[in-house]
């Protein structure tokens, strides 16, 4: 079996729309970084939520999903145990977690996790709770060069929106609002905002 190398976790999920109690995960992509940010292993799987989660119709606009690519995802249970084997393969201690508003996708999967039967929630998978959220850090810079009296490196801290941190940082190549495309563009954007501190 090979070394469990991991060191950061990169996640993202589409949803049905923005509360995770009304609506569902549809998409969940993850990546284990080594200490140098290289990506070691990446996961990815389309989420069939339970009946009864609400579709915004605004919310499939925005990550291109159908209803009848949603009909074809996994059980919450089936991805809770996958994304669980993927973390053990891949990390020997606690992972430090990193998202693009991350907050956003830890409240998905820690629902998806607590009504799937774990009772500690995202906590089976992802102990501790250290994580690194890159719009944070844009919105940091953004304070940093505002005490400054310098303009804002970031007047949109989105990661895809016109005008966003793959725009500033010239990043393509990756298909905004799929939850791996996603996963890999925010791994760049950390990349480049640690040049910047």
């Amino acid at each position: 079996m090979s070394e469990k190398r991991g060191k950061y976790l990169i996640i993202d999920t589409e949803t049905t729309g923005l509360h995770p109690a009304r609506h569902g995960l549809i998409e969940l992509a993850a990546a284990a970084l080594d200490e140098h940010l290289e990506v070691l292993q990446s996961f990815h799987m389309d989420v069939c939520p339970p009946p009864g989660v609400e579709i915004d119709a605004e919310a499939l606009q925005v990550n291109g999903f159908t209803v009848e690519r949603i009909q074809k995802g996994v059980s919450y249970e089936e991805l809770c145990k996958q994304f669980l084997d993927f973390t053990n393969r891949n990390f020997a201690g606690d992972p430090i977690a990193i998202g693009q508003f991350y907050p956003f996708d830890y409240a998905f999967l820690d629902y998806v996790f607590s009504v799937s039967g774990y009772r500690e929630g995202l906590a089976k998978a992802i102990h501790g709770n250290d994580f690194i959220d890159t719009k944070a850090l844009a919105i940091l810079l953004n304070l940093r060069a505002q005490r400054r009296g310098e303009p804002a490196p970031f007047p949109v801290t989105g990661l895809s929106r016109a005008g966003g941190l793959k725009d500033a940082f010239k990043i393509t190549g990756y298909q905004a609002h799929a939850a791996l495309g996603d996963v890999l563009a925010t791994r760049e954007v950390l990349a480049k905002l640690l040049e910047m501190m």
